[in-house]
């Protein structure tokens, strides 16, 4: 499977060899304040698997477990695109939304059940954590 996707503005494009290590949608506070939205839906791939283009922007915070976790970001138009932990830094998250098509996703996981709002439902098929 080969994958495509860019930023807003079009600055930062990516491609994607291979199938994603996991499919998640986390509800953390963290994710909601980064997104301006109830959740943020990502994609996670072996970072070997993904070529970028262009320039982007990081902001570092630490997890609730203490993890460094790097979010980068477009430079110019501010979309949210990549994710790295520490816990795993062999993996990148890609905000699903700024691939060209996401049809193929379908989240296996939803994270932090317990902080997401009222308003944002959710599928009750897919398996839900409260927290991590």
């Amino acid at each position: 499977m080969t994958l495509t996707g860019h930023c807003h503005c079009g600055a930062v494009h990516f491609s994607v060899e291979g199938e994603p290590v996991r499919m998640a949608q986390c509800h953390c506070n963290a994710c909601r304040r980064l997104t301006g939205t109830g959740h943020i839906v990502q994609a996670f791939f072996k970072k070997d698997q993904v070529t970028t283009t262009g320039e982007t922007r990081a902001y570092k915070s630490v997890t609730d477990r203490g993890n460094e976790r790097v979010t980068q970001f477009c430079g110019t138009c501010g979309s949210r695109l990549f994710s790295e932990n520490s816990r795993n830094p062999t993996v990148i998250g890609i905000a699903v939304g700024t691939f060209d098509n996401s049809d193929w996703f379908k989240p296996e996981v939803i994270l932090y059940g317990a902080e997401r709002p009222i308003w944002d439902f959710i599928d009750p098929t897919i398996d839900l954590h409260e927290m991590m």
